[in-house]
């Protein structure tokens, strides 16, 4: 490790023991599913104790890492990351993410990350005590993270519920196309601003309302779609991938996302809902162009009738507004403590 004593070295075999995952998750819903970037889905048994490290193990997320407190279960796409005892089991989270697996990787086309990899790399000693105090502080951000992320989860659960309860008792039905019109505001590459900002289908959820990631513009190489806050992003490429969300933020988007923009203010609520609803979702799958990777095309979704109430739907955007400015709110709040916790990770474990 450069210039540090050998003495304030250590094997990193000596504070964690690696093992790979395993196939086919047992079918159940108790515990989560662990693929190379994260939670795939959920698993009827776990072959991961509480507090592992998920590390990913082969493809574009080699060297990805994430936590899980509780038991889960690791497909044979990751690989188990498990602190010996006397090790603070965040800390070895923390740890593995300031080592920047992925630089580590072996392969250029299947990319792959092994235990025998893992277990020759050498870190910086830290006593327990040290190990104890980053992951509070780094930890602590994390919790507020993710009880943001939670807010934002059961917001959508309420929408979309109050959305289903309205739109059941409607007694006439509308065109997409009358409720909000697509933005054509198509933006060559040289007109794109450096430091705006980009979404592209890789950014948004699956099956989430609010979209909460999107990067800077700076590597942006073609033309994209321009949309504005409040604007609704439909993922119009395989969309029964379900990649509908509002957008919080001003930048530029894939073209291969569809950007609608309601034509009257109280249509908001609405509108959003309707586009991110199971029906439009399994409609614009079944209607999309090609086989291996379909397209929707708006004149499509524009034509396609949705469940109808003017009061109803007013009164919903009404109810829908206040709980888009809170999620956006605990958005904001989010990005930055993740700068934070980013900057000060490589000062509290050097």
């Amino acid at each position: 490790m450069g210039d540090v004593p050998e003495s304030d070295v250590v094997p990193l075999a000596e504070l964690v023991t690696f093992t790979n995952g395993r196939p086919h998750p047992p079918e159940g819903t108790g515990l989560p599913a662990y693929g190379a970037n994260g939670v795939i889905g959920t698993s009827g048994r776990g072959n991961a104790g509480p507090h592992a490290t998920v590390v990913g193990r082969v493809g574009s997320y080699c060297g990805a890492v994430h936590y899980s407190a509780g038991r889960c279960w690791v497909t044979d796409n990751a690989i188990i990351a498990t602190p010996r005892a006397g090790v603070n089991p965040r800390y070895v989270y923390y740890l593995l993410k300031r080592l920047d697996l992925n630089r580590f990787r072996i392969g250029s086309g299947q990319p792959l990350l092994t235990q025998e990899l893992l277990n020759r790399l050498t870190v910086r000693r830290m006593s327990r005590r040290e190990q104890d105090a980053a992951a509070s502080v780094l930890g602590a951000l994390d919790d507020k993270i993710a009880v943001n992320a939670r807010i934002a989860a059961l917001t959508d659960e309420l929408v979309r519920a109050r959305y289903r309860e309205v739109a059941s008792g409607a007694g006439a039905s509308v065109p997409l196309g009358e409720l909000g019109s697509l933005v054509r505001a198509h933006v060559p590459v040289e007109r794109i601003p450096r430091d705006g900002n980009y979404i592209a289908l890789e950014h948004m959820p699956r099956r989430r309302l609010w979209l909460s990631t999107w990067t800077g513009t700076s590597a942006v190489t073609s033309a994209k779609s321009a949309f504005e806050p409040g604007d609704v992003l439909f993922g119009k490429l395989r969309p029964y991938f379900h990649k509908v969300g509002l957008a919080f933020v001003e930048g530029v988007a894939s073209t291969d996302i569809l950007v609608v923009r309601p034509k009257r203010e109280e249509y908001r609520g609405w509108l959003l809902a309707a586009l991110a609803s199971d029906e439009v979702v399994s409609y614009a799958s079944a209607v999309g162009d090609g086989t291996r990777m379909p397209r929707v095309k708006w004149p499509d979704l524009a034509g396609y009738e949705v469940p109808w109430d003017e009061a109803g739907a007013r009164a919903f955007n009404a109810f829908v507004e206040p709980l888009a400015r809170r999620v956006r709110a605990a958005i904001v709040e989010s990005r930055t403590l993740a700068a934070l916790r980013d900057a000060l990770l490589p000062r509290l474990i050097p």
